[in-house]
């Protein structure tokens, strides 16, 4: 192997694969075949004899290192591409990270990016968010893969990852790039095996009527959707991004979910989604990136459980992404902390008080909190500067020093 290269280790409950002693009885049945016609049949008696009764003892040296039963055991090493000093990916410090979501409009004209980045450098930005699949199944970077070719996933207009993280880098920034996982309405259409299914039938299950724009998604169950998300999460690490924010990471949320099939399954939904993210999180550290699990605050304190996306910050991982922005806070469920009428309208309350309920949910755990960066329609208070400003006094506060700043448009009024 060339000097700079590293393998990407693939692991069963992603990638699938055959298990070693699979592979070990295949290498021994090639040699029988090739013994056989050399006249030297004899030699091999003893191993086909072995095989045959199912007695075939596995080398030593080519057990896997983790723990006997561990679904994390490594399926198979293959060599990585080599990365020239650009595209190095830098394992995240999420404590250190101060950095604005921007979109795809953002991104695809060269010269006004540049620009950007070096007004966002002496506002003291050091990171920017991009989405690499968002919500409705869209690439919006451009993909060598071939599933995002099978299912047309490749957005109009995608930009060169490679491309983003150069610059970004001449401006002292890392880029984070966000994969919504199994919330996934395009390749689902395509890939119907790893779909949701109407309970035991081919059918597609949608999230609503399609009048009413009911959506198919992903199973959590597949090992086709898991390594589809793998696979991208790996190929913008190796562009030079630090860091994977994972998003979606849950099973259907909608109307009829009791007629949502996922067939015979050993798991439990929480347990899928556990082991996912667990995988997800190695994978990506073997590749120095960083894996980063996002999701509503409401979530992660267990309070959106028919989604099964409540395992949130029990989830034996590193690294999560809460959304604390008050206006999100203000509508739906709320978390037992927010007593205020009107979170929206006191940003330094409403997200102090958040984040120190999901401190004491999750001690351990590492935090990089969204922040709100923009004036909500339903908002009764103007967001500036200021607001900003209150918010990341609050997180300060709480213990909390990194953060990403959300705005749809990409628009900052930082002072």
């Amino acid at each position: 192997m060339a000097k700079g290269q590293k393998k990407i280790k693939r692991y069963r409950r992603i990638y699938g694969g055959r298990s070693t002693l699979s592979k070990v009885m295949g290498i021994v049945l090639t040699v029988v075949i090739l013994a056989g016609i050399a006249c030297l049949g004899w030699v091999l008696y003893e191993p086909v004899s072995q095989f045959l009764s199912g007695t075939m003892k596995v080398p030593e040296n080519t057990l896997p290192s983790s723990e006997p039963g561990d679904a994390s055991q490594l399926a198979e090493s293959l060599p990585e591409q080599p990365q020239t000093d650009s595209q190095q990916s830098v394992t995240l410090n999420l404590s250190q990270v101060r950095g604005v979501y921007l979109p795809l409009t953002a991104l695809q004209n060269t010269e006004q990016l540049s620009q950007t980045l070096s007004d966002l450098k002496r506002q003291d930005i050091n990171c920017i968010l991009v989405d690499a699949k968002n919500a409705q199944g869209q690439v919006l970077y451009q993909s060598a893969n071939q599933t995002v070719a099978e299912v047309a996933a490749q957005a109009a207009g995608a930009v060169d990852m490679e491309q983003i993280t150069a610059l970004a880098k001449e401006n002292g920034m890392t880029v984070i790039a966000r994969i919504y996982a199994f919330r996934d309405p395009l390749s689902s259409l395509i890939l119907k095996k790893a779909a949701v299914k109407y309970q035991d039938t081919e059918m597609l299950w949608l999230d609503n009527s399609k009048e009413n724009g009911g959506k198919s998604w992903l199973s959590p169950y597949s090992e086709v959707a898991q390594m589809y998300i793998a696979d991208l999460s790996l190929e913008c690490v190796r562009a030079g991004c630090s860091a994977i924010m994972l998003d979606g990471v849950q099973f259907p949320a909608g109307y009829s979910l009791e007629l949502a099939g996922y067939g015979a399954q050993t798991k439990s939904r929480q347990q899928v989604l556990s082991d996912f993210v667990q995988d997800m999180e190695e994978l990506l550290k073997e590749n120095n990136g960083t894996l980063i699990y996002a999701s509503s605050a409401q979530a992660m304190l267990g309070m959106e459980t028919s989604s099964y996306d409540s395992g949130g910050l029990y989830y034996p991982i590193e690294n999560f992404c809460p959304d604390v922005r008050p206006a999100i806070l203000a509508s739906g469920v709320r978390p037992e902390s927010l007593t205020m009428a009107d979170p929206a309208g006191q940003p330094y309350d409403t997200v102090k008080a958040v984040l120190l309920q999901l401190k004491a949910s999750g001690a351990d755990k590492s935090f990089l909190p969204m922040l709100q960066a923009y004036t909500d329609a339903s908002s009764s208070l103007e967001y500036t500067a200021v607001q900003i400003e209150e918010q990341i006094r609050a997180l300060e506060e709480s213990g909390i020093t990194g953060y990403i700043l959300y705005n749809e448009q990409g628009n900052y009024p930082l002072s």
